[in-house]
């Protein structure tokens, strides 16, 4: 669906990363790539202007970040957006664009994994914002600038130890999403 997605919705900034990982992440991202083809990460602009980040039961305290699920095998990309939208939020959007396509590389030794991150920015058109699916054990929601994706890689990447390699994989698409926006501002205002 990335040439769909594409037609509809432009043309990604496309990312390359190398990440060399711990052990631990290794096998994480090894038990991941079995389950999923990739993930959508979703940038939500609510009717405030500002845009939805979420934070779990279990990610340190004070830890929020963008939306994001994976993709089932064989799902097409699309459909994955919109379901995860519904699932993480109950809210109605609309895609407005195909923003960014990181390809990943987790590296440990000679062993390497890829996984894909597809980065959308979405608005919302209504509904009332709820977390629908409870598995995903979302606790709070917040709403941040442009600006405020930055302050949020900044502390993902600032993490404690165990943490520390999931923040910079997760830090990744807000630096993208932050770069995307200012374009984006840059080219309207001249």
């Amino acid at each position: 669906g990335i040439d769909q997605a594409v037609a509809r919705f432009g043309e990604p900034i496309v990312l390359n990363i190398v990440d060399c990982v711990g052990a631990d992440t290794l096998l994480y991202w090894d038990l991941v790539a079995n389950k999923r083809s990739g993930e959508v990460v979703i940038l939500l602009r609510r009717s405030s202007g500002r845009y939805l980040v979420h934070t779990k039961a279990f990610y340190p305290k004070s830890t929020y970040r963008l939306l994001s699920g994976g993709i089932k095998p064989g799902e097409d990309l699309i459909r994955a957006l919109k379901r995860e939208t519904i699932e993480e939020t109950g809210l109605e959007t609309r895609i407005e664009r195909f923003m960014g396509l990181i390809h990943y590389r987790f590296v440990r030794g000679e062993r390497e994994i890829p996984f894909q991150s597809f980065l959308f920015e979405v608005a919302e058109t209504g509904g009332e914002l709820a977390n629908q699916d409870k598995d995903e054990a979302i606790t709070g929601y917040r709403e941040v600038t442009a600006e405020g994706l930055v302050e949020l890689a900044r502390q993902l990447e600032a993490l404690p130890p165990d943490w520390v390699e999931w923040g910079r994989f997760r830090a990744m698409a807000h630096r993208l999403a932050a770069k995307v926006l200012s374009m984006s501002q840059d080219t309207r205002e001249s």
